[in-house]
């Protein structure tokens, strides 16, 4: 089963163009039973489902709301077992599930689910989706230590910037985040900063980059306008050679 991304933003449209929403099979029937008890689908409801993240971890705005939307929409949640692990990483993903854990297991001394952990769960799910940590800990092929020095680079980052690391995914010219790539790279040291040299052997046992065999030579060559520019510029090279 696939979960869009997203879930349960500008749902408020869905009241004018229903139609055209990408939403999950059935989705936008679900929404509306789970909230006739408070009067249907209004614009007011609406804009309070679009934020959904933004609600605090243990308050409901609307009360009893995602039990019912989990219960009739996915096969990872059952009102009396709660969640099951299994069902969780494969629509979310390991390290969410094991992020948000805690949340998702019942409390102790109950044997039975009920709307505070439908809502405590699965709010921690759809805040962690997307978020820098869970992407770094989902990526391939990096070690834990080269994991830990980019969660670390980041902790040092002002948090409103981190909205910014998707864009590494698509290698822009102009590093989303300032001096982030160089901060990790240094933690790893893979630069020999008296030689001014790439070690290769690191990087490659670290980060998985260079790919064995490809063709890098020119990497090194690169420049950008200051030395955190450079360390992005080329370090972008060496991940994209081939």
């Amino acid at each position: 089963m696939q979960i869009r991304s997203g879930l349960l933003v500008a749902i408020c449209l869905w009241l004018s163009v229903m139609e055209s929403l990408a939403l999950l099979d059935h989705e936008g029937e679900i929404i509306n039973k789970c909230i006739q008890s408070y009067g249907g689908l209004t614009p007011e409801l609406g804009e309070r489902l679009e934020r959904f993240k933004e609600w605090s971890e243990s308050y409901e705005e609307i009360p009893c709301f995602t039990q019912c939307y989990l219960s009739e929409m996915f096969d990872f949640y059952n009102n009396q077992t709660g969640f099951d692990s299994a069902g969780v990483e494969r629509v979310f993903g390991a390290p969410i599930y094991a992020a948000c854990r805690k949340k998702l297991e019942l409390p102790e001394g109950s044997g039975h689910s009920s709307c505070t952990h439908a809502y405590a769960g699965f709010h921690c799910l759809t805040k962690m989706e997307g978020h820098p940590f869970m992407v770094i800990e989902s990526m391939p092929n990096l070690t834990k230590v080269a994991k830990d020095a980019m969660k670390d680079c980041l902790q040092v980052v002002d948090q409103d910037e981190w909205s910014s690391f998707a864009a590494f995914a698509s290698f822009p010219v102009v590093e989303p985040i300032p001096c982030y790539t160089r901060c990790f790279l240094d933690k790893l040291g893979v630069f020999d900063q008296k030689l001014r040299r790439w070690r290769i052997p690191a990087m490659q046992q670290k980060l998985g980059v260079p790919a064995k065999g490809a063709r890098y030579g020119a990497c090194h060559q690169r420049r950008g306008r200051n030395p955190c520019a450079t360390y992005y510029q080329q370090f972008t090279c060496y991940v994209l050679a081939i």
